[in-house]
């Protein structure tokens, strides 16, 4: 394999430099941003960085990606990007250590405002009443969820530009209308749709054009699959139980801390009313009621959108919370979201077929092995 780079790019992508660095690891989640972890010990190439890395490296000023060259599709393969969120320079011991986000940061530090308020902006009390009405203090976004999250993204873009690429409007009939007034984060509301029982999984993928530039695709589907390794498919199923294989199954952990059967979710507050919604899975195979409380939605004003949100609950508190943690070889090109089915030999688990949806994806620059977490598929 080619060597894997970092090269730091400015805020809104445009390349600057290659980073000479000492070691480098980073992870990826479904619906996370992930993170970019770069450690750099001060060396002759390192100072001769133009204008000193003190200077070029600002926070939140710059991008830095992990990537390289892939000879099967004749570009470049970014395991992960990130703008700079925080560093920690150890002067006794010349290390500069370095801490990324993902894509999906940048939406961490814009709110979910209506651009229509910058211009018409007045300090003072908010009235929103049936004389008041909302009018600029309100975001109505329609369509599919991709186009709710594609709204979200591109009214933030409005406010200043960021290094992102957004999908096709695909069109539907959903409707969500957004608060001024919540002063809610882009991310957080886009956390809210990834979380809907219906809803999609959202991610930022890293891609560095043609021209050398580096942008976030954000995507937004039912289901995002790049790779399925699957029994009789083209990739064929991983095979853990025959020797010779690089795909080892390291560990199983089981919590039953988020199973339930009956949600209680709790949204938003008006005057004197709370909205309030439950759900109950009547078939659920638990020989006991597990009673559970939501209460991170304050702001869903409408019943249906709560009930979703119980409804969610209900599917990942079904069963336990199962991880498989599986090391696999770099030339295994995963990512989060993708199909895998596992053949495994085990004490514990015995001789199976495991139908797996990879939830993690980590690695480092020490390493061609990648560290995989993963979930049954429903």
């Amino acid at each position: 394999m080619d060597p894997l780079v970092i090269d730091v790019f400015d805020a809104l992508g445009s390349p600057m430099f290659r980073l000479p660095y000492t070691s480098c690891n980073w992870s990826d989640t479904i619906n996370d941003p992930g993170s970019l972890n770069v450690d750099v010990t001060y060396t002759t190439t390192t100072m001769k960085v133009p204008k000193g890395l003190y200077n070029q490296l600002k926070l939140w000023g710059v991008i830095l990606a992990a990537h390289r060259y892939d000879p099967a599709t004749d570009s470049e393969d970014v395991k992960h990007a990130g703008p700079l969120v925080d560093y920690r320079w150890d002067a006794k011991g010349r290390r500069l250590s370095l801490s990324c986000g993902g894509g999906w940061s940048l939406t961490s530090v814009r709110l979910v405002l209506n651009h229509a308020l910058d211009t018409g902006w007045v300090d003072g009390d908010v009235l929103v009443d049936d004389e008041h009405p909302a009018g600029a203090w309100a975001l109505t976004l329609t369509g599919s969820y991709s186009d709710i999250a594609r709204g979200l993204v591109a009214e933030a873009m409005k406010w200043g530009a960021l290094p992102i690429t957004l999908p096709p409007v695909q069109g539907g009939t959903r409707t969500r209308t957004y608060s001024g007034y919540d002063v809610a984060k882009v991310a957080d509301r886009l956390d809210d749709l990834a979380k809907l029982a219906d809803g999609d999984e959202i991610r930022f993928d890293p891609r560095i054009r043609p021209d050398g530039s580096l942008t976030f695709d954000l995507r937004s589907q039912p289901e995002i699959v790049d790779h399925a390794w699957l029994e009789g498919g083209t990739l064929g199923a991983w095979h853990a139980d025959l020797p010779g294989q690089r795909i080892v199954l390291s560990s199983v952990d089981g919590k039953g801390s988020g199973m339930t059967n009956q949600v209680y979710a709790i949204g938003g507050k008006h005057g004197d009313k709370t909205v309030m919604a439950r759900v109950t899975d009547k078939h659920s195979a638990l020989p006991l009621l597990i009673q559970s409380a939501d209460t991170t939605h304050t702001t869903a004003s409408e019943l249906a959108t709560l009930r979703a949100y119980a409804q969610s609950g209900i599917a990942y508190g079904a069963y336990p919370d199962e991880t498989y943690s599986i090391e696999a070889g770099e030339e295994y090109p995963v990512r989060p979201g993708d199909q895998a089915d596992m053949w495994v030999e085990d004490d514990f688990l015995g001789e199976r077929m495991l139908k797996l949806k990879v939830t993690d994806v980590s690695g480092s620059s020490d390493s061609d092995w990648l560290t995989i977490q993963a979930r049954e598929r429903s």
